[in-house]
């Protein structure tokens, strides 16, 4: 596992709950993706949360502008903003194909670095092929800083 920390911008996204984690995470996705024109240079996000209750997933879009955002919030969906901070990266080729290494790696990411529990783990999709898994991370981590993400 090649890791390293990056600093992620704080972000503000559109967001759909799935019903139920994993299966229904399609559906969130689909559920945005499906009122988008195009989903040619969109940025979207899943966001994990973990409580006592299980895993809380969401599928989350950043939006272009207000009006967009607004129309979003007209039809339903939530805007929810993702404090910024350091986070360890590590980068998953094929990921469509190695979905079933998801979880696995974020177990390995947060028993090697820790997880700063006041942050959801991330999931970026950088494109069809490459997906960033983001775990975050105090800014005490000593593991070198190299860039940021989205």
């Amino acid at each position: 596992m090649k890791a390293t920390v990056i600093y992620q911008s704080s972000l503000r996204l559109i967001t759909a709950k799935s019903m139920s984690f994993p299966d229904g995470n399609g559906e969130a996705f689909d559920s945005l993706e499906s009122r988008l024109k195009s989903l040619r240079g969109r940025r979207f996000y899943g966001l994990v949360y973990e409580s006592q209750g299980g895993i809380e997933y969401y599928a989350g879009l950043v939006s272009e502008n207000e009006i967009e955002e607004q129309k979003f919030a007209e039809l339903g969906f939530d805007v929810m903003e993702i404090e910024g901070g350091d986070c360890v990266r590590v980068k998953l080729r094929d990921w469509s194909s190695k979905t079933d290494q998801i979880g696995s790696t974020f177990v390995a990411m947060i028993d090697e670095y820790g997880f700063d529990r006041t942050r959801p783990q991330m999931e970026f999709y950088r494109s069809s092929y490459e997906l960033h898994l983001l775990v975050p991370v105090s800014s005490r981590s000593q593991t070198k800083r190299v860039g940021n993400c989205g």
